[in-house]
């Protein structure tokens, strides 16, 4: 996973642990409800200066649909 996605990840929900899966989903991560979803978004937008449409808001069900997204966009690796 990009570290700067990691970053963001973190930061939203306050994870310490040593690793973070891009597998998680919402039910791996406690405070990923729906307002943890919207803070997640705009963590990515701010970190990788690019706007998220609301139709791809909606496919985010994992980390790694945020990688693919990036990738999509050609902001990731």
């Amino acid at each position: 996973m990009d570290e700067r996605l990691e970053k963001v990840v973190r930061a939203v929900f306050s994870i310490e642990q040593d690793t973070v899966d891009e597998n998680w989903t919402s039910d791996d991560i406690p405070d990923w409800d729906s307002v943890g979803h919207l803070n997640l978004i705009m963590g990515v937008e701010k970190e990788f200066n690019v706007k998220i449409e609301i139709e791809e808001m909606f496919e985010i069900e994992k980390l790694a649909d945020i990688v693919t997204l990036l990738k999509k966009k050609n902001i990731a690796n």
